[in-house]
């Protein structure tokens, strides 16, 4: 009981740590929300050009909730840990990480997750903001269907960080790996559903697009939450987030094994 109390009183103090930082950069955490307004750009656009009429089987209320909850599913399944092991990486300090009793990867958890609520705190404003000047946001008609929204964005956030975590992890044999996180960045960009919906597809690429990791990181989630998926469709996706998390977390897995003896062959 002792050993469980000290590792909670670890990852407690860990999590004090992010929030603290998070707090003391609280301006640059601001800006970079800011510069994630994306979906609130789309926003406009598309409930222009749905001014005249639906637009397959959204209308400009349709946008609006949509678009506003993907702005703050963005917020709420951020992750920045491909970055912080990159640097990590290049310049030794993952060796001083290596020597603390949690794992490095535990540590970009905790670090990364105790975030969330001051982003969520700086963002809702901007939300709320936007849907006063839109009419309000249409959500969930089915209230057992929230039972699903906490597990489906803990998954978002876990597929995240992992995909995060296995480019991060070619940082072990690259001189920098970070850039090709914008790679997927921009399959995000296209595939999630973050510009378009992805209903909104043609035939064909839709039903691609909504099968793979990108969409079971935002689209299917702001799906849910804006009541547009039936109980069986969110099991569905509930279970792509989860296939998906094992594959890619077991990628994960076996390049953190191997890029620790890698980083150790060279007296890290």
């Amino acid at each position: 009981m002792s050993t469980l109390r000290h590792h909670l009183a670890v990852v407690a103090a860990m999590a004090r740590l992010g929030m603290a930082e998070a707090v003391a950069y609280r301006v640059s955490l601001l800006i970079w929300i800011v510069t994630s307004i994306f979906p609130l750009i789309s926003l406009v656009l598309w409930r222009a050009l749905a001014e005249d009429g639906p637009i397959g089987d959204y209308d400009q209320g349709d946008f609006d909730s949509y678009f506003v909850a993907a702005f703050l599913v963005r917020q709420l399944v951020a992750s920045w840990v491909v970055w912080d092991l990159d640097r990590s990486v290049r310049n030794g300090d993952l060796s001083v990480l290596l020597l603390r009793p949690v794992s490095p990867v535990l540590h970009h958890v905790i670090i990364n997750v105790s975030v969330l609520p001051l982003r969520l705190a700086l963002a809702a404003p901007i939300g709320l903001a936007v849907l006063l000047a839109t009419g309000g946001m249409q959500v969930l008609d089915d209230p057992t269907l929230w039972l699903l929204v906490p597990p489906v964005l803990a998954l978002a956030w876990l597929l995240n960080f992992t995909v995060q975590l296995s480019v991060g992890c070619l940082a072990f044999w690259l001189t920098k790996a970070a850039p090709l996180f914008d790679l997927w960045l921009g399959a995000f960009l296209v595939l999630s559903g973050y510009a378009v919906p992805t209903s909104l597809f043609p035939a064909g690429l839709s039903e691609v697009a909504r099968v793979l990791p990108f969409h079971a990181v935002l689209g299917f989630p702001v799906e849910l939450m804006v009541g547009r998926l039936s109980w069986s469709e969110a099991l569905v996706g509930l279970g792509l987030q989860a296939g998906w998390l094992v594959i890619i977390g077991a990628v994960a897995a076996v390049l953190w094994r191997r890029g620790l003896r890698a980083y150790g062959a060279f007296g890290a």
